[in-house]
């Protein structure tokens, strides 16, 4: 299944994911079971090709919708256990029906990670085939790109601390979009595709959790080939009269 994966180099995998405190991963100066299968989600694909630097995407609303929901973007499909919205790498709020919100997918990500005593580190810049480390050092735990090369079409995280979990998260805009826990001297291998996930969640009260049950219309969106696009979400209203949200791409342009 072509989705954003996270595993260890041993087979095993780690259902936790990175807390709240990676995001807080200062700036530059688990793999996640889906929700649902993919043959039962909607899926946008709008072309062949490379994504490039960035993609310039545009959400507008064109529902009915009468309870201003949130909107949700999902890096990884999200896990059905947890929090959508602290799972979510945007949260698009208040936009109501005839309103838009431009925002911007770059190709290019930064890596950080959380230490076992909660240390947060700086943002590293890394890329398909290289591996990054994280190792006691003499001041401290480090994050650092490794010597060795890893698997061209992939990025591998490196735990070489002697105990203690890691908890990596990657960024794209400066927003936390897929996250894993590692273990001791576990080797973890993230494919991240051209891919984000968009959802629909009624509004809750603050600090309330959003779980998967309350959120509608998860549609896989593949941004392979394109350079810009409108996502339009339709449906909603009340009564006899509503109708599921449904998220489909307009206006697209190709790089």
């Amino acid at each position: 299944m072509d989705t954003i994966t996270a595993k260890s180099a041993n087979g095993a995998s780690d259902p936790g994911v990175v807390s709240a405190l990676a995001e807080d991963v200062a700036a530059p100066p688990a793999e996640a079971p889906p929700a649902e299968s993919a043959s039962e989600k909607p899926v946008l694909a709008a072309g062949l090709g490379s994504a490039g630097p960035e993609v310039k995407l545009n959400f507008v609303n064109r529902s009915n919708d009468a309870s201003n929901v949130h909107v949700l973007l999902f890096g990884q499909p999200p896990s059905p256990a947890i929090d959508e919205i602290g799972q979510a790498w945007r949260v698009i709020d208040n936009c109501g029906p005839g309103w838009s919100h431009p925002f911007v997918w770059p190709a290019a990500v930064t890596l950080g990670v959380v230490d076992p005593h909660g240390n947060v580190s700086p943002q590293l810049d890394i890329a398909n085939g290289q591996v990054a480390e994280v190792v006691a050092g003499d001041t401290g735990t480090v994050l650092k790109l490794a010597d060795q090369q890893g698997p061209a079409s992939a990025i591998s995280v490196l735990n070489q601390l002697p105990q203690g979990f890691v908890e990596a998260a990657f960024f794209r805009d400066g927003k936390p979009y897929a996250r894993q826990l590692l273990g001791p001297h576990t080797t973890a291998v993230f494919t991240l595709p051209p891919k984000i996930w968009i959802g629909a969640a009624l509004r809750s009260e603050a600090g309330a959790a959003v779980g998967a049950d309350a959120v509608s219309a998860l549609t896989e969106i593949n941004l392979m080939g394109i350079a810009g696009a409108d996502i339009v979400m339709t449906g909603g209203g009340q009564g006899a009269d509503a109708k599921p949200f449904l998220f489909t791409l307009a206006n697209v342009t190709y790089g």
